[in-house]
């Protein structure tokens, strides 16, 4: 029945658009590209043995699972397509719309990828936050679907519609090409501009869980304030949304004590997302701020009660235009992950969207063996990292370079609870963990082939730190291995 009511909806949209094509002005655009890619070594450890079962060792190996094949080794090919008709009604009314195919707006070649994945073993980094980010559970998935009205104090947003703030690192609106995901609102959105100040005031219905009782909604309510000053060279403001749930809606679960998938229950939870960039001549930097609060219902059992929530991360990206052809920059970051203490949780999952390397913390290993899940459901967490990276243009090509450092905010401690990241699980720790995940060094080029196709390429080598060996079994430790990935892609934007 869903399927049958999401195609007869674009029909319904298709037959609208044709019968008006010759009153109406209709702008279409989009995207569709290809590629395909090589992890060399994705488990990171030279075991060609599996004992990633439930975690390992009481939860809390970090084996990614043992995939049929070659074991050490992973290879796909996966499309990405997305169609955004805009239809001017009027002076004061436009009609925008986003389609795609399957999940993460596309899916993989060679595979049946119309069905929504199980994103349960990350389900934290999409419930706890305040959006939700695209679903295909038909062939036909619609991303965007409103009207957008004008008037003389306010623009209007009213249907399921696309939202950021500051450098998207939690609400990402997937308008980069090769975004997969994009924070997505159904509700309600005015848009006020007063001098140099933007104010955006909403609310959105996040879910119902197939069943109209008003005791099963999910809402969210808030607001951002945006002070833009380009004659200052200067940007700045806040983000504020909450996210509740009721206690009766079972669509968010989790497994994190590893005894099977429970509703979460009731939720209450706060963002509050600070930003700023500022511009001084060629040098430029920003800075964004998402600090998580409040009750995340029964997450561990019910002697413990309602689980605070406390994450909070602090992103820093920064450029230096050398000349025309050059530019240097720095970036660095601190998101928090979770001690394993049963009385709170502080894990912070930045956006999918949001990627600082080629090959760590960009793709959820986890799904190569386990085709329940997506490859791309990864999300950066637990981490301490900086990036030094450098681009070169010419022409119609653009070159980069960068190297990567990353540590572990929180590892298992021999005797007492650890988290372990990977399967989002609860575990008493028998050995203590190390806290290095690496250096990676990435390379990568952009062809701009014409105005509407690019092609581009990248290699990603990550010297693998000594926290991916932790087996959490006494005596015994897995042997870190070098990886490396390579990935080819074109694209075509209209």
């Amino acid at each position: 029945m869903q399927r049958i009511s999401i195609n007869l909806l674009i029909i319904l949209v298709a037959f609208f658009i044709a019968k008006k094509a010759v009153a109406l002005p209709i702008d279409w655009h989009g995207a569709y590209g290809v590629d395909s890619t090589l992890i060399d070594s994705y488990r990171k450890i030279e075991s060609t043995s599996d004992s990633s079962a439930n975690g390992g060792n009481n939860g809390g190996s970090q084996e990614p699972a043992l995939a049929s094949g070659e074991h050490a080794n992973a290879s796909f090919q996966s499309y990405l397509f997305k169609l955004s008709p805009t239809m001017i009604v009027n002076d004061a009314a436009s009609f925008k719309a986003e389609f795609s195919t399957g999940y993460g707006r596309g899916g993989m070649l060679g595979d049946d990828s119309t069905e929504r994945k199980n994103n349960s073993n990350n389900s934290f980094g999409n419930a706890l936050y305040h959006h939700n980010t695209s679903t295909g559970t038909n062939s036909l998935v619609v991303n965007q679907l409103y009207m957008e009205l004008y008037s003389d104090t306010a623009t209007y947003l009213i249907g399921r519609h696309a939202n950021n703030w500051g450098l998207g690192v939690v609400i990402n609106d997937g308008e980069d090409l090769w975004d997969r995901m994009a924070s997505i609102r159904d509700g309600i959105t005015m848009k006020i501009k007063l001098g140099n100040f933007n104010i955006d005031i909403f609310t959105a219905k996040i879910s119902s869980q197939n069943s109209l009782t008003r005791a099963t909604n999910v809402k969210q309510f808030g607001f951002s304030l945006l002070y833009d000053n380009p004659e200052r060279d200067l940007t700045f403001g806040i983000h504020h949304s909450k996210k509740k749930n009721n206690k009766f809606n079972a669509s968010v679960k989790h497994n994190i004590n590893n005894t099977g998938n429970v509703a979460l229950g009731e939720t209450d939870t706060k963002l509050t997302d600070l930003f700023l960039k500022k511009r001084f001549g060629d040098f430029q930097f920003a800075i964004e701020a998402p600090i998580m609060s409040g009750e995340i219902g029964t997450l561990y059992s019910s002697a413990f009660g309602k689980t605070n929530y406390k994450a909070k991360a602090i992103i820093l990206e920064s450029v230096y235009n050398v000349n025309n052809s050059w530019n240097i920059g720095f970036n660095a970051g601190k998101v928090s992950g979770h001690s394993g203490v049963q009385s709170s949780y502080s894990a912070m999952y930045l956006h999918p969207n949001y990627q600082i390397a080629e090959l760590m913390f960009r793709y959820n290993m986890q799904a190569i063996s386990d085709t329940s899940q997506n490859v791309y459901d990864s999300y950066i967490t637990n981490a301490l990292y900086w990036k030094l990276f450098f681009e070169y243009s010419s022409g119609k090509w653009v070159w980069n370079a960068a190297i990567i450092g990353a540590t572990a905010e929180e590892t298992a401690v021999a005797t007492k609870k650890a988290y372990n990241h990977l399967t989002n699980k609860i575990f008493t720790a028998n050995t203590t963990q190390d806290d290095n995940l690496g250096i990676e060094l990435d390379l990568g080029f952009n062809y701009k082939w014409n105005n509407e196709v690019t092609i581009n390429s990248s290699l990603g080598y990550h010297k693998v730190g000594d926290y991916y060996s932790f087996s959490n079994e006494a005596g015994v430790s897995n042997v870190s291995k070098n990886s490396y990935a390579a990935k080819i892609g074109a694209a075509i934007s209209f």
